[in-house]
């Protein structure tokens, strides 16, 4: 009887701590974004393509885990568009699979993008005026 308990919580540790990565980290990240200067008015920020309007800086937005960059763009009335090019790293947190040898974990981490992450928690833009 003993035996077969122990089967059974290996069992379990192995389904838990499959796709660590996905169950701990999720599909996104929160990322503050904000400018070289103070701007007092709402602004327009997009990032992946979804545009936060009429939001104040700094503000803390939602961006995509996954193998691709992604991109932000911050629009101001006043100043020229602003890019920032979000690069992504390894999550190690994905390396929890190992603990259980859970090769499905590191798939399921590989296709939902949560292996990677932002390279930082904060990006500013740089604002200019138009000449």
């Amino acid at each position: 009887m003993k035996k077969a308990n122990l089967v059974f919580a290996l069992l379990i540790i192995v389904v838990v701590c499959s796709s660590c990565a996905t169950m701990f980290s999720g599909s996104k990240k929160s990322v503050t974004f904000d400018a070289n200067i103070k701007v007092d008015k709402p602004v327009t920020l997009t990032v992946d393509g979804y545009a936060y309007r009429n939001v104040t800086l700094p503000y803390v937005a939602q961006v995509r885990r996954g193998f691709s960059p992604s991109q932000a763009k911050l629009e101001v009335e006043g100043y020229e568009s602003s890019h920032v090019m979000i690069n992504k790293t390894f999550n190690a947190t994905t390396l929890l699979n190992l603990l259980s040898w859970n090769l499905l974990g590191f798939l399921i981490d590989a296709a939902s993008g949560s292996m990677m992450k932002p390279d930082y928690n904060s990006y500013e833009f740089y604002l200019v005026k138009p000449e």
